[in-house]
């Protein structure tokens, strides 16, 4: 594998499946398309499209690289550990992420569950805003909830 050395460390460079790990192959999500076929999926280091079908595994493989790299399933940052549903599949365990080193900041943000993200940002400044010893300090800058405009549906334009 001929790749040039990247400046920035921690960032995934491939993602390999464990195939000998995988329990069977015919049962979800090992079935769908893009995890049935994956042996190694190199990532160029600025940026990667995934494009294909709908149902073809795109989201579920994204959702399990962010699971396997220390995310919450339904997205913030590494110290977001609430969930409204458990929805994602078992596809982490069975996927080796292949960097340089690991980061300690990052973000992922499905589309999916942009609303609860936010929705848990709110609340956590909400709390913050309780407390008595402490000058209140929000959670993030921005309140999502606020900068991200909806229609009367809760759809993003």
């Amino acid at each position: 594998m001929n790749r040039k050395t990247v400046d920035f460390p921690g960032f995934v460079h491939a993602v390999r499946l464990k195939r000998d790990d995988v329990p069977d192959f015919a049962e979800y999500p090992f079935s769908i398309p893009a995890v049935r076929g994956l042996d190694t999926l190199d990532l160029d280091p600025k940026i990667t499209f995934l494009i294909g079908e709908n149902g073809a595994g795109k989201s579920t493989l994204i959702e399990a690289i962010a699971v396997a790299a220390g995310f919450n399933a339904e997205g913030g940052t590494r110290n977001f550990r609430f969930a409204t549903r458990r929805s994602e599949s078992d596809l982490h365990h069975h996927l080796r992420l292949v960097r340089t080193a690991r980061r300690l900041d990052g973000f992922f943000l499905r589309a999916e569950s942009l609303f609860n993200v936010a929705t848990q940002i709110d609340n956590l400044d909400e709390l913050a805003l309780y407390r008595i010893d402490q000058q209140p300090q929000p959670a993030v800058h921005v309140r999502l909830s606020d900068s991200v405009p909806a229609g009367d549906n809760g759809q993003l334009p």
